[in-house]
């Protein structure tokens, strides 16, 4: 049995592909599965993954039909074997010691996850990257008990800036396997949070190490619609809610405040991203009409911390469902990143 199941779920990333896998494959350390789960790709990523597997005999590969990311990376869950268990998105690629310092940290300290920083990147090259500052990364540390509750796991409580992706983390197998019962009520935004939610509320020991041994591919600025954006900015305000009353129950006020601000920031999102899709200004009115008749979002807007973030005009326009005025907005917030949207295409081909 290998020490280390490294897991790529693959859904048409044949331009990509081929660096992600190389980067695996030429890892230091030597001792681990490389699980490819091919969710029913229409290009010739799976032809890649093939080829891939006649040459090196750690590679299993899976090819089934298309179901989506989450049913994508609990099948290569399922089928891994380790200990430990890592994932790598198919447009990424990680550093050649990646999983030498991850398994030998999580082996030393004894913990049930490491938290590796991350570079982001345009396009295929190292020359323009970013390294994440913020303080969770100041210095390396083992979070025990209590620590992992109050200090890591209300980040994704409050939206503060530490990494909520599966990737850059090595995880103890028995963790993933006990997580998980959120996953069936997201569509798709929010599915890695909210795993990772649950697994540091029940972590023992976690330790965060400053080296950035990710690479994250981090795209153009998107211009397609979400249609389910919505429902998961609600489906995991509902989430939190219940995650508070579980486990939060001496700090549920503070903890309120930074739920209801947070789903009043995604909804200027969701009001913009009406503005990538092809519907009609009627049909996007309606809507916004049956966004602000949902109670959650109503709620929200009473909580003491968003009265004390957000403009009053904006909280009276939810709940007087002020139509006009949040249609207003989530236009004026689609063409104030036009120019920047512009920008990062343009750099994230040429380099």
């Amino acid at each position: 049995m290998s020490a280390v199941s490294v897991v790529v779920p693959i859904y048409n990333a044949e331009k990509k592909l081929d660096k992600c896998i190389k980067s695996i494959l030429n890892q230091t350390f030597k001792d681990f599965e490389l699980i490819l789960v091919n969710d029913g790709s229409n290009d010739d990523s799976l032809k890649i993954c093939q080829r891939y597997c006649e040459q090196d005999n750690r590679i299993i590969l899976i090819s089934k039909q298309n179901e989506g990311s989450i049913a994508t990376r609990n099948k290569g869950i399922k089928i891994s074997k380790s200990e430990y268990v890592m994932f790598v998105d198919a447009d990424d690629w990680i550093d050649k010691t990646a999983i030498e310092i991850l398994y030998n940290t999580t082996i030393k300290s004894d913990v049930d996850i490491t938290v590796c920083n991350t570079y982001k990147v345009l396009g295929n090259s190292q020359l323009i990257k970013q390294k994440n500052t913020s303080w969770f990364f100041k210095l390396d540390k083992v979070y025990d008990g209590e620590e992992i509750k109050n200090e890591l796991a209300t980040a994704y409580l409050h939206g503060h800036p530490f990494p909520a992706s599966l990737h850059g983390k090595l995880y103890r197998r028995e963790i993933l396997e006990k997580s998980g019962k959120y996953l069936n009520r997201i569509h798709f935004l929010g599915d890695d949070l909210f795993y990772n939610l649950e697994m540091f509320l029940i972590a023992k020991k976690v330790k965060v190490i400053d080296k950035p041994l990710y690479y994250y591919r981090q795209g153009g600025f998107t211009s397609k619609y979400m249609p389910y954006l919505f429902d998961d900015t609600i489906s995991g305000y509902q989430i939190q809610k219940e995650v508070v009353e579980e486990h939060f129950h001496d700090s549920r006020e503070k903890q309120s405040y930074g739920i209801c601000i947070m789903l009043l920031n995604s909804f200027k999102t969701c009001l913009v991203n009406l503005f990538n899709s092809q519907l009609s200004d009627v049909e996007m009115k309606a809507q916004i009409e049956k966004y602000v008749s949902d109670n959650n979002l109503i709620e929200s807007t009473f909580n003491n911390g968003s009265i004390s973030f957000f403009p009053k005009v904006y909280l009276h326009a939810i709940r007087n469902r002020d139509i006009e005025f949040l249609y207003d907005l989530g236009l004026r917030q689609y063409n104030k990143t036009k120019p920047r949207r512009y920008l990062y295409n343009i750099l994230s081909r040429i380099s």
